[in-house]
């Protein structure tokens, strides 16, 4: 039961995909793809479109952690139901075990080709280094050197295992776990806005968590049936969204203003695409619910391959002499095909064979069906 449910036994798995949400998932992969195409070449950095790219791009996580909530909630609301059934240990090791298999192991084989990367074409300097068990584990694990994007993951990381200890201590109540979580953040990060936490609290209480809130509260809105929705609301969201671009771009030491920059209109434009499905007015093409499908593997390897590609055009000599231009759109076309070659080849078949081995069935990318599609960043 989650604070203003009436409870589980009133809820009931329904027919519905959730397809737009798979389409948003791809839609903030490709954004954040974007954002890092000037980054890993020096020369590359003064081109025109790097401040577009740059200044919009990293919000592309903002919505996957609203996502990420909106899934959570209903993952959450079936493994309750589960537990009727299977009892309490049975589902709670199912959630945790289905959010371990759809992460670490893809994780893990990226760490390691990151590491190979580092090791062939080093950088000119590294940010300030975290222990190897907090890289391996995402306990912590920011900044993440190796696997830059896999900063996110570790808050990803967090929020499932307070929804798994909150499964496995509260049972059906277990909804008042993150509630509690989500109030004692917020109050936190009001704290901070005087007195800015230090480590490891920066990380137990940072801003952006409160995402994963906003994402809780457009499935709740949702599912009891508040699905009205204005012609502003999407352009709204987006114009919103942009406009905090430039002022994030121009203020990046607030974290606080992420979360009301992106995170707010984030949840809006969540909710208004997953009305416009449930009112059977709109659903995003095929191919973007494909994207959505392969996001994990397009997010997690896109920096490991443009940083690749970069030693290789310096080796190359192309650096100057090809148009920056056209290699930040090679090492795009790159970037989408080696993510969608790891889905295929690397993340399906670990999904396959871990869920087998572990839980006597395989594991879907998504689950939007199965567990209404929960995707990791992950979701």
């Amino acid at each position: 039961m989650w604070p203003g449910n009436r409870g589980t036994a009133a809820w009931h798995p329904r027919p519905m995909s959730y397809r737009n949400i798979q389409g948003m998932r791809a839609i903030a992969a490709l954004m954040v793809l974007s954002s890092h195409l000037f980054w890993s070449l020096v020369p590359m950095r003064s081109h025109w479109a790097k401040p577009y790219f740059s200044a919009v791009g990293p919000s592309g996580v903002d919505v996957f952690f609203v996502i990420s909530g909106f899934i959570i909630y209903h993952v959450m609301q079936r493994s309750i139901g589960a537990m009727e059934v299977s009892g309490r240990g049975s589902a709670v090791f199912a959630f945790a075990m289905k959010r371990f298999i759809r992460i670490y192991p893809l994780y893990w084989v990226a760490f390691i080709a990151g590491c190979g990367v580092l090791a062939w074409a080093p950088p000119t300097a590294l940010p300030r280094q975290k222990s190897l068990f907090e890289l391996l584990t995402l306990v912590d694990g920011i900044p993440n050197y190796v696997v830059n994007v896999a900063w996110s993951l570790a808050y990803e990381v967090y929020f499932y295992a307070v929804a798994a200890v909150s499964l496995l201590i509260l049972g059906r109540r277990a909804g008042w776990g993150p509630a509690a979580w989500f109030g004692l953040v917020a109050v936190a990060v009001g704290i901070g806005l005087g007195s800015p936490w230090r480590e490891p609290f920066d990380y137990l209480f940072a801003p952006i968590l409160l995402e994963f809130s906003f994402g809780v509260a457009v499935a709740m809105l949702v599912e009891r049936g508040v699905r009205r929705l204005h012609g502003a609301m999407l352009p709204g969201a987006v114009a919103w969204m942009a406009a905090a671009s430039y002022l994030l771009w121009e203020n990046p030491a607030f974290p606080s203003l992420r979360v009301l920059g992106w995170g707010v209109p984030a949840a809006v434009l969540i909710y208004a695409i997953v009305v416009l499905e449930v009112r059977r007015e709109w659903v995003m093409p095929r191919t973007l619910q494909y994207l959505g499908d392969a996001s994990f593997s397009l997010y997690l390897w896109h920096m490991i391959v443009y940083d690749a590609l970069a030693g290789i055009f310096v080796r190359l000599g192309w650096v100057g002499t090809v148009p920056a231009t056209a290699l930040a759109a090679f090492m795009a076309v790159i970037g989408v095909g080696v993510g969608l070659l790891s889905y295929h080849w690397l993340e399906k078949p670990l999904l396959r064979h871990l869920g087998q081995r572990f839980l006597g069935h395989g594991v879907a990318s998504h689950s939007l069906g199965s567990e209404v599609r929960a995707g990791n960043l992950a979701g």
